[in-house]
């Protein structure tokens, strides 16, 4: 019986929900399902500073949950994926990756609806590490916090709705929803907007769904080759004694 974790790499336990949600969607048996939180850290993923904090905390996981059969990383700035690629036996996908991939599949140029305003070069500076900026349309804020998203669902459809029309404009036909947090607003938002549109929650899923059903695994022959053992020194000044201990036993074999 095939098993599945779901990471919610920040602290919020409401979005963790959400997240459920659509995994349980997809998962179904004989697929078993597992959503976690970072065990510490912010509560929302919002900048380079939340996503390094992030990627750290979300290690532990890895250790707790050894006998799953891959992981979604489900954050749209799917920080801390190369990291996990690195040293996880099993394979894992971040959301951003799987709904890019996936629009690439059904369209021509896609577009990405995010939250902050910051958000946009965030995800202009991933779409270059992803190599896809000949099919890119850009990303349109909807200026709002990802924790507020759920405050006010009928503005924050209105604002999805005026965001999308602007990135039709610029060409795009195929959308993405630039964060966790929205996965329970797909239905709505297609809706109002005749576009095809990715939930990347739910891309993230059926991308590692898929992969596992064909026996693929990350290559650790390249960008993902396993990191050489490592002397770590004065773990104890920074970490926890439980986190310390992990990075230790790890730096010591590598993987």
């Amino acid at each position: 019986m095939p098993k599945a974790l779901v990471i919610n790499p920040n602290t919020s336990l409401s979005m963790s929900s959400d997240i459920r949600s659509t995994a349980e969607r997809v998962f179904t048996p004989p697929w078993e399902v597992t959503v976690a939180n970072a065990l510490s850290g912010p509560e929302s993923l919002e900048s380079w500073y939340d996503y390094h904090l992030a990627s750290v905390a979300i290690l532990p996981l890895l250790a707790q949950h050894s006998d799953v059969d891959g992981i979604v990383l489900a954050c749209f700035g799917d920080p801390g994926l190369y990291l996990l690629k690195e040293i996880s036996k099993v394979p894992v996908v971040g959301i951003a990756e799987a709904a890019m991939s996936m629009s690439l599949l059904v369209g021509g140029r896609f577009g990405i609806l995010a939250g902050m305003n910051r958000a946009i070069q965030l995800m202009d500076s991933m779409v270059r590490t992803y190599g896809l900026e000949s099919r890119y349309c850009g990303t349109v804020s909807l200026d709002m916090r990802v924790l507020d998203f759920e405050e006010d669902r009928t503005q924050t459809l209105k604002t999805l709705e005026k965001a999308s029309q602007e990135l039709v404009k610029r060409g795009a036909d195929v959308l993405l929803l630039g964060c966790a947090g929205l996965t329970s607003f797909i239905e709505e938002v297609q809706a109002l907007v005749p576009v095809l549109m990715i939930d990347p929650v739910e891309a993230g899923c059926r991308m590692l769904q898929a992969v596992v059903e064909a026996k693929l695994n990350t290559s650790h022959s390249g960008l993902y080759s396993v990191p050489a053992p490592q002397r770590m020194n004065h773990l104890e000044k920074v970490f926890s004694r439980e986190m310390a201990e992990y990075l230790l036993n790890r730096g010591k074999k590598g993987q």
